[in-house]
């Protein structure tokens, strides 16, 4: 087996396809961050017998501060290795910690995909932290939509009876420019409002040019007297929809038009046999967010950041500073310096 360091795979798709993954890890997706970042994708592969069978792919920043390695970076994106083969993942990790030892690294961060095993991390990668971490999702088992409707708490239900009632409408919109504009003024009041961390206007044009609406992802909008009160953005891989982003006029909130929307996707996403509707992220301090996503009938999933990370260098840096030169990657738990 040869263990080798590249920035381009053939056959990638093919081998995604025989493969375990979510949409993080998908040649798509990687295209849409490398046009975000602005740095290209690497990848460690395992190769036996002229066969690719393995493949962690990632994103390395380099500046005057040293080097920070993510799989995956922005907004937590899931990587990790990808791989049936045992012993592949095993090198592919022990290659990457080489790699940690070898170069100028301030930090190495694998975020693990919450849908497999964690164990070839545990026993192998050479990490000097671990963040916990959790995810929500419905895992349909075949259900029917009256099926999945009955799980929901009563509040759930009560809030889509009251959009209905409301005159509520959903639209599966063409992503134009005026579309993408309100989208984005909505999403980044919602945010911002929160103190979170927003999307750039970037995202949505790059969003239009490397996906394929109505295939790759949706973007459904709540309409009420004719005119939109709330967006959700969904992305479709394989056997997973996300739940990306969601937007509404704060105003118009008391309509429910978040609740509809996510609905209508929940039954789109039935009947295109999907097996996973994956609310993403919760912190664990995000009590509210967690019992809004609990209230659809989602399982948790937990999962980790694996870090390694030379911790004193880390410390003697302002955070400030690290999250000036390493936007939109994982350094370390800011919370934990002291600056």
């Amino acid at each position: 087996m040869r263990i080798s360091l590249t920035n381009n795979i053939i056959g990638y798709d093919e081998f995604l396809k025989n493969n375990f993954c979510t949409f993080y890890q998908s040649k798509n997706y990687l295209n849409f961050l490398e046009k975000l970042l602005k740095i290209k994708t690497e990848f460690i592969i395992a190769i036996e017998n002229k066969k690719t069978i393995g493949v962690m792919p990632f994103f390395r920043k380099k500046t005057k501060f040293g080097v920070v390695l993510n799989s995956l970076p922005f907004f937590g994106s899931y990587g990790g290795v990808i791989s049936k083969n045992i012993q592949a993942k095993k090198n592919i990790i022990n290659f990457l910690n080489e790699y940690n030892k070898e170069n100028d690294i301030l930090s190495s961060v694998i975020i693990a995909n919450p849908f497999d095993s964690s164990e070839i991390y545990e026993k192998y990668y050479e990490y000097n932290e671990k963040e916990q971490r959790r995810i929500q999702c419905i895992k349909f088992n075949k259900n029917s939509s009256s099926e999945i409707w009955n799980n929901f708490e009563q509040r759930v239900r009560r809030s889509i009876r009251k959009a209905e009632k409301n005159l509520v409408s959903i639209k599966y919109s063409k992503p134009d420019n005026n579309l993408l504009d309100d989208f984005y003024k909505t999403h980044v009041e919602n945010i911002s409002s929160k103190n979170g961390a927003t999307k750039t206007r970037d995202f949505f044009k790059f969003l239009k040019k490397g996906f394929v609406i109505g295939k790759d992802y949706d973007i459904l909008t709540a309409i009420y007297d004719s005119e939109p009160i709330a967006y959700l953005l969904v992305f479709y891989f394989k056997s997973f929809t996300e739940y990306y982003m969601p937007a509404y006029n704060v105003d118009k909130s008391d309509l429910q038009g978040t609740s509809l929307l996510i609905w209508e996707s929940i039954k789109k996403s039935l009947t295109n046999n999907v097996k996973y509707y994956n609310f993403g992220g919760t912190h664990m301090e995000q009590k509210s967010l967690y019992n809004f996503k609990k209230g659809w009938g989602t399982d948790d999933f937990n999962y980790n950041y694996y870090v390694y990370g030379d911790f004193n260098k880390i410390n003697e840096l302002d955070k400030n500073l690290l999250k000036e030169n390493f936007e939109n990657f994982y350094v370390y738990n800011y919370d934990k310096l002291s600056k």
